[in-house]
Protein backbone atom coordinates (compact mmCIF):
# COMPACT_ATOMS: atom_id res chain seq x y z
CA UNK A 1 0.00 0.00 0.00
CA UNK A 2 2.91 2.49 1.03
CA UNK A 3 4.36 1.25 -2.53
CA UNK A 4 1.00 2.62 -4.32
CA UNK A 5 0.70 5.65 -2.10
CA UNK A 6 4.29 6.22 -3.49
CA UNK A 7 3.30 5.83 -7.46
CA UNK A 8 4.12 2.53 -7.94
CA UNK A 9 1.64 -0.05 -9.33
CA UNK A 10 2.15 -3.08 -7.60
CA UNK A 11 1.14 -6.92 -8.16
CA UNK A 12 0.58 -8.44 -4.92
CA UNK A 13 0.57 -12.05 -5.13
CA UNK A 14 -0.56 -14.39 -2.10
CA UNK A 15 -0.87 -18.41 -1.87
CA UNK A 16 -3.90 -17.97 0.67
CA UNK A 17 -7.58 -16.00 -0.68
CA UNK A 18 -9.12 -13.27 0.60
CA UNK A 19 -11.00 -15.57 3.84
CA UNK A 20 -7.81 -18.54 4.26
CA UNK A 21 -6.03 -16.86 6.90
CA UNK A 22 -9.21 -16.60 9.34
CA UNK A 23 -8.75 -20.65 9.53
CA UNK A 24 -5.76 -22.91 10.85
CA UNK A 25 -3.09 -23.51 8.07
CA UNK A 26 -3.19 -27.81 7.03
CA UNK A 27 0.03 -29.64 7.02
CA UNK A 28 -0.68 -29.94 3.43
CA UNK A 29 0.05 -26.50 2.59
CA UNK A 30 3.32 -25.72 4.43
CA UNK A 31 6.58 -27.49 2.67
CA UNK A 32 7.93 -30.14 4.71
CA UNK A 33 9.47 -29.23 7.76
CA UNK A 34 11.47 -30.78 10.54
CA UNK A 35 11.75 -29.54 14.19
CA UNK A 36 14.87 -30.58 15.86
CA UNK A 37 14.13 -29.91 19.42
CA UNK A 38 10.22 -29.63 19.94
CA UNK A 39 10.35 -28.42 23.44
CA UNK A 40 12.22 -24.66 21.29
CA UNK A 41 10.09 -24.43 18.86
CA UNK A 42 6.65 -24.16 18.24
CA UNK A 43 4.80 -26.30 15.41
CA UNK A 44 4.15 -24.27 12.26
CA UNK A 45 0.86 -24.57 12.23
CA UNK A 46 0.91 -22.54 15.45
CA UNK A 47 2.59 -19.70 13.93
CA UNK A 48 1.42 -19.56 10.18
CA UNK A 49 -1.13 -18.35 8.17
CA UNK A 50 -2.26 -17.82 4.89
CA UNK A 51 -4.35 -15.19 2.88
CA UNK A 52 -4.73 -11.63 2.70
CA UNK A 53 -3.75 -10.31 6.62
CA UNK A 54 -0.83 -12.90 6.81
CA UNK A 55 -0.08 -13.78 10.40
CA UNK A 56 -1.88 -11.12 11.86
CA UNK A 57 -4.59 -13.42 12.19
CA UNK A 58 -2.56 -14.25 14.80
CA UNK A 59 -1.25 -11.31 16.29
CA UNK A 60 -2.02 -9.74 19.15
CA UNK A 61 -1.20 -6.26 18.39
CA UNK A 62 1.50 -5.19 20.60
CA UNK A 63 3.44 -2.59 19.11
CA UNK A 64 6.86 -1.60 20.64
CA UNK A 65 9.66 -0.12 18.31
CA UNK A 66 13.43 -0.87 18.22
CA UNK A 67 15.69 1.45 20.49
CA UNK A 68 18.83 3.16 19.25
CA UNK A 69 20.84 0.63 21.43
CA UNK A 70 19.61 -2.18 19.52
CA UNK A 71 21.22 -0.64 16.34
CA UNK A 72 24.35 -0.26 18.19
CA UNK A 73 27.77 -2.59 18.26
CA UNK A 74 27.66 -3.83 21.88
CA UNK A 75 31.08 -5.49 22.28
CA UNK A 76 29.63 -8.54 24.13
CA UNK A 77 27.18 -8.78 21.84
CA UNK A 78 28.60 -10.65 18.72
CA UNK A 79 27.94 -9.05 15.33
CA UNK A 80 25.45 -6.33 16.96
CA UNK A 81 26.29 -3.66 14.68
CA UNK A 82 23.48 -2.80 12.23
CA UNK A 83 24.51 -0.65 9.00
CA UNK A 84 21.74 1.77 9.68
CA UNK A 85 20.59 3.37 12.92
CA UNK A 86 17.77 4.58 14.75
CA UNK A 87 17.88 8.08 12.87
CA UNK A 88 17.39 6.01 9.77
CA UNK A 89 13.97 4.20 10.67
CA UNK A 90 12.11 6.65 13.05
CA UNK A 91 10.77 8.75 10.09
CA UNK A 92 8.83 5.98 8.94
CA UNK A 93 7.49 5.23 12.64
CA UNK A 94 4.62 7.24 12.11
CA UNK A 95 3.60 5.61 8.78
CA UNK A 96 3.91 2.04 10.53
CA UNK A 97 1.85 3.67 13.40
CA UNK A 98 -1.42 3.99 10.86
CA UNK A 99 -1.10 0.78 9.11
CA UNK A 100 -1.38 -1.57 12.22
CA UNK A 101 -3.79 0.90 13.88
CA UNK A 102 -2.07 1.64 17.28
CA UNK A 103 -3.41 5.10 17.63
CA UNK A 104 0.64 7.40 17.05
CA UNK A 105 4.24 6.31 17.23
CA UNK A 106 4.47 8.21 20.85
CA UNK A 107 6.35 5.41 22.76
CA UNK A 108 7.33 7.66 25.44
CA UNK A 109 5.66 8.35 28.56
CA UNK A 110 5.83 12.02 29.99
CA UNK A 111 4.90 10.66 33.57
CA UNK A 112 7.76 10.61 36.13
CA UNK A 113 9.24 7.28 36.90
CA UNK A 114 8.60 5.83 40.63
CA UNK A 115 11.31 7.47 42.36
CA UNK A 116 14.17 5.66 43.49
CA UNK A 117 14.53 2.84 40.60
CA UNK A 118 17.94 3.98 39.39
CA UNK A 119 19.46 2.00 36.46
CA UNK A 120 15.31 0.93 35.33
CA UNK A 121 12.70 3.36 33.96
CA UNK A 122 8.92 2.83 32.95
CA UNK A 123 8.66 5.52 30.15
CA UNK A 124 9.19 3.29 27.43
CA UNK A 125 5.47 1.95 26.32
CA UNK A 126 3.97 -0.26 24.20
CA UNK A 127 1.04 0.78 22.47
CA UNK A 128 -1.64 -1.80 21.09
CA UNK A 129 -3.67 -1.89 17.84
CA UNK A 130 -7.47 -1.24 18.35
CA UNK A 131 -7.91 -4.08 16.02
CA UNK A 132 -5.27 -6.74 15.53
CA UNK A 133 -6.78 -8.45 13.08
CA UNK A 134 -5.63 -6.62 10.03
CA UNK A 135 -7.00 -8.78 6.83
CA UNK A 136 -10.45 -6.96 6.84
CA UNK A 137 -9.47 -3.50 7.26
CA UNK A 138 -5.95 -3.37 5.41
CA UNK A 139 -7.38 -5.99 2.84
CA UNK A 140 -10.62 -3.25 1.96
CA UNK A 141 -7.98 -1.24 1.12
CA UNK A 142 -5.73 -2.98 -1.36
CA UNK A 143 -8.52 -4.07 -3.09
CA UNK A 144 -9.85 -0.67 -3.43
CA UNK A 145 -6.58 0.85 -4.59
CA UNK A 146 -6.38 1.30 -8.43
CA UNK A 147 -2.16 0.71 -8.47
CA UNK A 148 -2.71 -2.88 -6.78
CA UNK A 149 -3.57 -6.03 -8.25
CA UNK A 150 -4.01 -8.89 -5.98
CA UNK A 151 -3.49 -12.72 -7.52
CA UNK A 152 -4.85 -15.10 -5.16
CA UNK A 153 -4.13 -18.65 -4.76
CA UNK A 154 -1.27 -18.59 -6.58
CA UNK A 155 2.35 -19.87 -4.66
CA UNK A 156 5.36 -18.37 -6.34
CA UNK A 157 8.12 -21.64 -6.71
CA UNK A 158 11.10 -20.06 -8.06
CA UNK A 159 12.50 -16.90 -9.55
CA UNK A 160 14.95 -16.32 -12.85
CA UNK A 161 18.40 -14.96 -12.27
CA UNK A 162 20.15 -13.40 -14.80
CA UNK A 163 24.07 -13.61 -15.44
CA UNK A 164 24.05 -9.84 -13.74
CA UNK A 165 21.93 -10.32 -10.61
CA UNK A 166 18.87 -9.35 -11.97
CA UNK A 167 15.50 -10.88 -11.07
CA UNK A 168 13.73 -11.39 -14.60
CA UNK A 169 10.76 -13.18 -13.84
CA UNK A 170 8.55 -14.66 -10.52
CA UNK A 171 7.62 -18.24 -11.61
CA UNK A 172 4.20 -18.80 -10.08
CA UNK A 173 1.93 -21.93 -9.61
CA UNK A 174 -2.17 -21.55 -9.74
CA UNK A 175 -4.16 -24.33 -10.41
CA UNK A 176 -1.87 -26.12 -12.38
CA UNK A 177 -1.00 -24.07 -14.40
CA UNK A 178 2.36 -21.95 -14.24
CA UNK A 179 3.80 -18.64 -15.29
CA UNK A 180 6.36 -16.09 -15.07
CA UNK A 181 5.53 -12.67 -13.96
CA UNK A 182 7.61 -9.73 -14.79
CA UNK A 183 8.21 -6.68 -12.71
CA UNK A 184 11.27 -4.10 -11.88
CA UNK A 185 11.57 -4.90 -8.32
CA UNK A 186 10.55 -8.21 -6.69
CA UNK A 187 9.82 -8.21 -3.02
CA UNK A 188 9.79 -11.27 -0.90
CA UNK A 189 6.67 -10.67 1.95
CA UNK A 190 6.11 -14.53 3.05
CA UNK A 191 7.43 -14.34 6.70
CA UNK A 192 10.69 -15.13 8.13
CA UNK A 193 10.49 -18.67 7.67
CA UNK A 194 8.91 -18.90 4.38
CA UNK A 195 11.05 -16.52 2.82
CA UNK A 196 14.00 -18.28 3.98
CA UNK A 197 12.68 -21.73 2.72
CA UNK A 198 12.08 -20.27 -0.48
CA UNK A 199 15.67 -18.68 -1.01
CA UNK A 200 17.37 -21.72 0.47
CA UNK A 201 15.12 -23.71 -1.94
CA UNK A 202 15.95 -21.48 -4.99
CA UNK A 203 19.91 -22.06 -3.90
CA UNK A 204 19.76 -25.70 -3.73
CA UNK A 205 19.06 -25.35 -7.56
CA UNK A 206 21.91 -22.66 -7.71
CA UNK A 207 24.45 -23.41 -4.92
CA UNK A 208 25.84 -20.17 -6.04
CA UNK A 209 22.99 -17.55 -5.04
CA UNK A 210 22.89 -15.39 -2.36
CA UNK A 211 26.65 -16.07 -1.28
CA UNK A 212 26.76 -19.47 -1.94
CA UNK A 213 25.84 -22.22 1.03
CA UNK A 214 28.11 -21.56 2.98
CA UNK A 215 26.86 -17.62 3.97
CA UNK A 216 24.65 -16.08 6.24
CA UNK A 217 21.43 -17.39 4.96
CA UNK A 218 19.31 -19.55 7.24
CA UNK A 219 21.64 -18.75 10.43
CA UNK A 220 20.94 -16.88 13.44
CA UNK A 221 17.48 -17.74 13.85
CA UNK A 222 16.16 -15.54 16.59
CA UNK A 223 13.30 -15.01 18.90
CA UNK A 224 12.37 -13.68 22.74
CA UNK A 225 13.13 -15.91 25.77
CA UNK A 226 9.46 -14.94 27.78
CA UNK A 227 7.28 -16.08 30.80
CA UNK A 228 7.60 -15.77 34.48
CA UNK A 229 10.31 -17.20 37.20
CA UNK A 230 9.19 -14.41 40.08
CA UNK A 231 6.43 -12.78 41.60
CA UNK A 232 6.58 -9.03 41.78
CA UNK A 233 5.02 -8.03 45.63
CA UNK A 234 4.15 -4.19 45.85
CA UNK A 235 4.54 -2.39 49.25
CA UNK A 236 1.81 0.01 48.09
CA UNK A 237 -0.50 -1.96 46.22
CA UNK A 238 -1.95 0.87 44.56
CA UNK A 239 0.60 1.73 42.44
CA UNK A 240 -0.68 -1.38 40.43
CA UNK A 241 -2.06 1.02 38.21
CA UNK A 242 0.57 2.35 36.90
CA UNK A 243 1.67 -0.65 34.76
CA UNK A 244 -2.31 -1.52 33.94
CA UNK A 245 -3.31 -0.95 30.44
CA UNK A 246 -4.93 2.14 29.99
CA UNK A 247 -6.39 3.99 27.36
CA UNK A 248 -4.69 7.14 26.12
CA UNK A 249 -6.15 10.33 24.70
CA UNK A 250 -5.53 8.61 21.00
CA UNK A 251 -8.39 6.27 21.97
CA UNK A 252 -5.08 3.27 21.84
CA UNK A 253 -4.59 1.31 24.95
CA UNK A 254 -1.37 1.60 26.45
CA UNK A 255 0.94 0.02 28.89
CA UNK A 256 4.18 0.98 30.80
CA UNK A 257 7.02 -1.61 31.69
CA UNK A 258 10.41 -1.83 33.62
CA UNK A 259 13.37 -1.67 31.28
CA UNK A 260 17.26 -0.88 32.07
CA UNK A 261 18.30 2.07 30.68
CA UNK A 262 20.73 2.17 27.57
CA UNK A 263 23.75 3.16 29.88
CA UNK A 264 22.71 0.06 32.25
CA UNK A 265 22.27 -2.25 29.85
CA UNK A 266 26.22 -1.52 28.59
CA UNK A 267 27.21 -1.02 32.34
CA UNK A 268 26.48 -4.97 33.46
CA UNK A 269 26.31 -6.43 29.73
CA UNK A 270 23.21 -7.34 29.82
CA UNK A 271 20.62 -7.89 27.29
CA UNK A 272 17.76 -5.84 26.14
CA UNK A 273 15.08 -7.06 28.43
CA UNK A 274 11.44 -5.86 29.55
CA UNK A 275 9.30 -6.63 32.55
CA UNK A 276 5.59 -5.88 32.87
CA UNK A 277 2.72 -7.12 35.41
CA UNK A 278 0.82 -10.15 34.89
CA UNK A 279 -1.96 -12.68 36.40
CA UNK A 280 -0.51 -15.65 37.98
CA UNK A 281 -0.76 -18.88 35.50
CA UNK A 282 -4.62 -19.68 34.90
CA UNK A 283 -3.97 -23.29 35.10
CA UNK A 284 -2.48 -22.83 38.42
CA UNK A 285 -5.89 -23.17 40.81
CA UNK A 286 -3.81 -21.94 44.16
CA UNK A 287 -4.41 -18.82 42.36
CA UNK A 288 -8.29 -18.53 44.46
CA UNK A 289 -9.68 -16.24 41.91
CA UNK A 290 -13.14 -16.86 40.77
CA UNK A 291 -13.00 -15.06 37.77
CA UNK A 292 -9.18 -16.92 36.75
CA UNK A 293 -10.68 -20.22 36.74
CA UNK A 294 -13.78 -19.39 35.01
CA UNK A 295 -11.42 -17.96 32.21
CA UNK A 296 -9.30 -20.87 32.47
CA UNK A 297 -12.31 -23.32 31.93
CA UNK A 298 -13.27 -21.53 28.85
CA UNK A 299 -9.85 -21.70 27.31
CA UNK A 300 -9.96 -25.69 27.99
CA UNK A 301 -12.84 -26.09 25.63
CA UNK A 302 -10.91 -26.01 22.20
CA UNK A 303 -14.12 -24.68 20.04
CA UNK A 304 -14.52 -21.56 22.37
CA UNK A 305 -10.79 -20.61 23.40
CA UNK A 306 -9.62 -20.51 20.03
CA UNK A 307 -12.65 -18.06 19.12
CA UNK A 308 -11.07 -16.45 21.69
CA UNK A 309 -7.21 -16.68 21.23
CA UNK A 310 -4.99 -17.86 18.78
CA UNK A 311 -4.34 -21.36 19.85
CA UNK A 312 -0.66 -20.98 20.43
CA UNK A 313 -1.36 -18.12 23.17
CA UNK A 314 -4.29 -20.34 24.53
CA UNK A 315 -2.06 -23.39 24.86
CA UNK A 316 0.18 -21.51 27.31
CA UNK A 317 -2.46 -20.23 29.15
CA UNK A 318 -4.41 -23.83 29.66
CA UNK A 319 -1.13 -25.57 30.81
CA UNK A 320 -0.08 -28.92 31.24
CA UNK A 321 -2.48 -31.51 32.10
CA UNK A 322 -4.10 -32.62 34.41
CA UNK A 323 -5.83 -29.34 34.45
CA UNK A 324 -7.57 -30.17 37.53
CA UNK A 325 -11.04 -28.66 36.73
CA UNK A 326 -12.58 -29.84 40.09
CA UNK A 327 -10.47 -27.12 41.94
CA UNK A 328 -11.28 -24.52 39.35
CA UNK A 329 -14.37 -25.05 39.82
CA UNK A 330 -14.26 -24.57 43.73
CA UNK A 331 -12.71 -21.15 43.07
CA UNK A 332 -15.98 -20.39 40.91
CA UNK A 333 -18.05 -21.07 43.68
CA UNK A 334 -16.44 -19.45 46.21
CA UNK A 335 -17.48 -16.04 44.31
CA UNK A 336 -19.46 -16.74 41.18
CA UNK A 337 -21.47 -13.70 40.89
CA UNK A 338 -18.47 -11.50 40.88
CA UNK A 339 -16.37 -14.12 38.38
CA UNK A 340 -19.74 -14.48 36.16
CA UNK A 341 -19.35 -10.39 36.55
CA UNK A 342 -16.05 -9.99 35.62
CA UNK A 343 -15.51 -12.61 32.63
CA UNK A 344 -18.60 -10.51 31.12
CA UNK A 345 -16.66 -7.03 31.93
CA UNK A 346 -13.33 -8.40 30.20
CA UNK A 347 -15.06 -10.22 27.11
CA UNK A 348 -16.81 -6.86 26.72
CA UNK A 349 -13.94 -4.95 26.38
CA UNK A 350 -12.03 -7.19 24.01
CA UNK A 351 -14.40 -8.77 21.62
CA UNK A 352 -17.22 -6.22 21.70
CA UNK A 353 -15.43 -2.89 21.70
CA UNK A 354 -14.24 -1.05 19.06
CA UNK A 355 -11.04 -0.37 20.70
CA UNK A 356 -10.00 -3.80 21.87
CA UNK A 357 -8.45 -4.24 25.37
CA UNK A 358 -5.46 -5.90 25.22
CA UNK A 359 -5.67 -7.88 28.25
CA UNK A 360 -6.68 -8.00 32.20
CA UNK A 361 -4.95 -7.28 35.23
CA UNK A 362 -6.88 -8.19 38.09
CA UNK A 363 -5.78 -6.14 41.48
CA UNK A 364 -5.12 -7.38 44.71
CA UNK A 365 -4.37 -6.07 48.23
CA UNK A 366 -1.69 -8.04 48.66
CA UNK A 367 0.25 -6.42 45.87
CA UNK A 368 1.53 -9.62 44.34
CA UNK A 369 1.45 -10.24 40.67
CA UNK A 370 3.38 -12.25 38.34
CA UNK A 371 6.14 -10.64 36.82
CA UNK A 372 6.45 -11.65 32.90
CA UNK A 373 9.67 -10.79 30.79
CA UNK A 374 10.38 -10.51 27.49
CA UNK A 375 14.09 -10.65 26.66
CA UNK A 376 16.39 -10.39 23.61
CA UNK A 377 18.81 -13.29 22.53
CA UNK A 378 22.24 -13.24 21.46
CA UNK A 379 22.76 -13.94 17.63
CA UNK A 380 23.99 -17.54 17.62
CA UNK A 381 24.89 -18.92 13.75
CA UNK A 382 24.20 -22.49 14.98
CA UNK A 383 20.35 -21.51 15.67
CA UNK A 384 19.65 -22.07 12.04
CA UNK A 385 17.55 -23.64 9.41
CA UNK A 386 18.77 -25.28 6.73
CA UNK A 387 17.29 -27.38 3.69
CA UNK A 388 17.77 -30.82 3.68
CA UNK A 389 17.12 -32.87 0.82
CA UNK A 390 17.03 -36.95 0.06
CA UNK A 391 14.96 -38.88 -2.00
CA UNK A 392 12.39 -37.95 -0.21
CA UNK A 393 12.59 -34.43 -1.38
CA UNK A 394 13.40 -30.84 0.43
CA UNK A 395 12.88 -30.47 3.67
CA UNK A 396 13.22 -27.12 5.60
CA UNK A 397 15.36 -28.36 8.86
CA UNK A 398 14.77 -26.14 12.08
CA UNK A 399 17.40 -26.12 15.08
CA UNK A 400 16.29 -23.26 16.80
CA UNK A 401 18.50 -22.63 19.93
CA UNK A 402 19.01 -20.33 22.76
CA UNK A 403 22.22 -19.82 24.73
CA UNK A 404 23.57 -20.01 28.60
CA UNK A 405 24.25 -16.68 27.78
CA UNK A 406 20.42 -15.64 27.20
CA UNK A 407 19.61 -17.08 30.67
CA UNK A 408 22.60 -15.62 32.65
CA UNK A 409 21.39 -12.05 30.80
CA UNK A 410 17.61 -12.61 32.00
CA UNK A 411 18.51 -13.75 35.81
CA UNK A 412 20.85 -10.56 36.39
CA UNK A 413 18.43 -8.50 35.04
CA UNK A 414 15.84 -10.01 37.63
CA UNK A 415 18.86 -9.57 40.59
CA UNK A 416 19.08 -5.70 39.08
CA UNK A 417 15.47 -5.09 39.53
CA UNK A 418 15.00 -7.13 42.80
CA UNK A 419 17.89 -4.45 44.23
CA UNK A 420 16.49 -0.94 43.07
CA UNK A 421 12.94 -2.25 44.45
CA UNK A 422 14.07 -2.92 47.35
CA UNK A 423 16.96 -0.35 47.74
CA UNK A 424 13.80 2.00 47.10
CA UNK A 425 11.19 0.79 49.41
CA UNK A 426 8.97 0.12 46.87
CA UNK A 427 8.36 -3.46 46.66
CA UNK A 428 10.78 -6.82 45.91
CA UNK A 429 10.73 -9.69 43.33
CA UNK A 430 9.99 -13.89 45.06
CA UNK A 431 11.45 -16.57 42.82
CA UNK A 432 8.89 -19.31 42.49
CA UNK A 433 11.81 -21.66 42.64
CA UNK A 434 13.74 -22.46 46.24
CA UNK A 435 17.18 -21.91 44.76
CA UNK A 436 18.89 -20.24 41.63
CA UNK A 437 19.39 -23.62 39.54
CA UNK A 438 15.94 -23.70 40.10
CA UNK A 439 14.81 -20.39 38.82
CA UNK A 440 17.61 -21.36 35.95
CA UNK A 441 15.95 -24.61 34.97
CA UNK A 442 12.23 -22.52 34.82
CA UNK A 443 13.39 -20.64 32.74
CA UNK A 444 15.10 -23.45 30.30
CA UNK A 445 11.58 -24.53 30.18
CA UNK A 446 9.94 -21.93 29.31
CA UNK A 447 12.35 -20.66 26.77
CA UNK A 448 10.50 -21.41 23.25
CA UNK A 449 9.21 -19.43 19.95
CA UNK A 450 8.82 -19.74 16.63
CA UNK A 451 6.22 -16.79 16.50
CA UNK A 452 8.76 -14.13 15.91
CA UNK A 453 10.93 -15.06 13.57
CA UNK A 454 14.12 -13.12 12.88
CA UNK A 455 17.61 -13.16 11.66
CA UNK A 456 17.51 -15.72 9.16
CA UNK A 457 17.94 -13.46 6.17
CA UNK A 458 20.29 -10.76 8.58
CA UNK A 459 20.89 -7.21 7.15
CA UNK A 460 24.71 -6.51 7.17
CA UNK A 461 27.26 -4.85 5.27
CA UNK A 462 28.40 -7.13 2.51
CA UNK A 463 27.50 -10.67 1.64
CA UNK A 464 30.12 -12.00 3.84
CA UNK A 465 27.82 -9.98 6.98
CA UNK A 466 24.38 -10.68 5.80
CA UNK A 467 22.00 -11.87 3.60
CA UNK A 468 20.39 -8.04 2.47
CA UNK A 469 22.09 -4.64 2.62
CA UNK A 470 20.55 -1.85 4.68
CA UNK A 471 17.66 -1.04 1.95
CA UNK A 472 16.61 -4.66 2.18
CA UNK A 473 17.99 -5.87 -1.12
CA UNK A 474 19.18 -9.04 -1.45
CA UNK A 475 23.06 -9.80 -2.00
CA UNK A 476 23.98 -10.74 -5.70
CA UNK A 477 21.40 -9.49 -6.90
CA UNK A 478 19.52 -5.92 -8.34
CA UNK A 479 16.07 -6.28 -7.37
CA UNK A 480 15.08 -8.57 -5.08
CA UNK A 481 14.19 -7.38 -1.69
CA UNK A 482 12.82 -8.79 1.81
CA UNK A 483 10.13 -7.26 3.76
CA UNK A 484 10.64 -9.31 7.00
CA UNK A 485 11.42 -9.74 10.78
CA UNK A 486 14.04 -12.24 9.17
CA UNK A 487 16.23 -9.20 8.13
CA UNK A 488 16.51 -8.16 11.84
CA UNK A 489 20.32 -8.11 12.77
CA UNK A 490 19.41 -8.15 16.43
CA UNK A 491 16.29 -9.37 18.49
CA UNK A 492 15.84 -6.08 20.63
CA UNK A 493 13.20 -6.98 23.86
CA UNK A 494 10.34 -5.90 20.97
CA UNK A 495 8.05 -7.80 19.73
CA UNK A 496 8.83 -7.61 15.72
CA UNK A 497 5.87 -7.00 13.67
CA UNK A 498 5.92 -2.74 15.09
CA UNK A 499 9.95 -2.59 13.48
CA UNK A 500 8.99 -4.87 10.27
CA UNK A 501 6.08 -2.50 9.38
CA UNK A 502 8.49 0.57 9.97
CA UNK A 503 10.98 -1.26 7.53
CA UNK A 504 8.48 -2.41 5.17
CA UNK A 505 7.25 1.25 4.93
CA UNK A 506 11.09 2.53 4.26
CA UNK A 507 11.65 -0.07 1.79
CA UNK A 508 8.46 1.45 -0.25
CA UNK A 509 9.63 4.71 -0.27
CA UNK A 510 13.19 3.34 -1.32
CA UNK A 511 11.60 1.85 -4.01
CA UNK A 512 9.61 4.98 -5.47
CA UNK A 513 13.09 6.40 -5.53
CA UNK A 514 14.67 3.73 -7.66
CA UNK A 515 13.49 4.78 -11.53
CA UNK A 516 12.09 2.12 -13.28
CA UNK A 517 13.69 0.41 -16.13
CA UNK A 518 10.88 0.62 -18.35
CA UNK A 519 8.95 3.40 -19.27
CA UNK A 520 5.81 1.46 -19.64
CA UNK A 521 3.70 1.67 -15.96
CA UNK A 522 0.74 0.06 -16.57
CA UNK A 523 -0.29 -3.60 -15.49
CA UNK A 524 -0.38 -6.39 -17.91
CA UNK A 525 -2.14 -9.93 -18.04
CA UNK A 526 -1.99 -11.56 -14.28
CA UNK A 527 -1.39 -14.78 -15.17
CA UNK A 528 -1.09 -16.80 -17.97
CA UNK A 529 0.10 -20.31 -19.15
CA UNK A 530 3.77 -21.08 -19.53
CA UNK A 531 5.05 -18.80 -22.41
CA UNK A 532 2.48 -16.42 -22.66
CA UNK A 533 4.26 -14.55 -19.65
CA UNK A 534 2.87 -10.92 -18.85
CA UNK A 535 5.49 -8.38 -18.67
CA UNK A 536 4.69 -5.77 -15.68
CA UNK A 537 6.47 -2.41 -16.55
CA UNK A 538 7.02 0.02 -13.72
CA UNK A 539 5.89 -2.49 -11.00
CA UNK A 540 7.16 -3.87 -7.40
CA UNK A 541 5.84 -7.27 -7.47
CA UNK A 542 5.00 -8.57 -3.80
CA UNK A 543 5.07 -12.56 -2.93
CA UNK A 544 2.48 -13.11 0.60
CA UNK A 545 2.49 -16.25 0.91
Amino acid sequence: MESARAGRTVLLIDAGTERSGRRDIESTEIGSTRIIDDARHAPLQLTLRQGIGGTSWLWGGRCVPYEPIDFEARDYVPGSDWPIGFADVAPWQAAAAEYLDCGTAEFRSSRPDWEGLGEFEMSNLERWARQPKLGPRLGALVAEDPRITVVTGSRVTDLDLDEDGSVSALVVEQAGATARLHADAYVLAMGGLETTRFLLDVQRRRPAAFGGPNDSLGRYYMGHLTGSVADIVLNDPARSADLDFELDEHDTYIRRRFTLTEQAQRRHRVLNTSFYLDNPPFYEYEHRSATLSAVFLGLTVPPVGRRILAEGIRLRHIGPRPYRIGHHIANILRRPWRAAAEVLDILRKRYLSPIRKPGFILRNEGGRYALHYHAEQVPDPESRVWMHTDEAGPELRIDYRYREEDIDSLLRCHELLDEQLRASGIGRVEYLADDLDGVRASVWEQATDGFHSIGTTRMGTDAADGVVDRDCRVFGTRNLYIASSSVFRTAGEANPTFFAATLAVRLAHHLASVPAQQAADGVGAVVSPEGGSPTLGGENAVAHQ
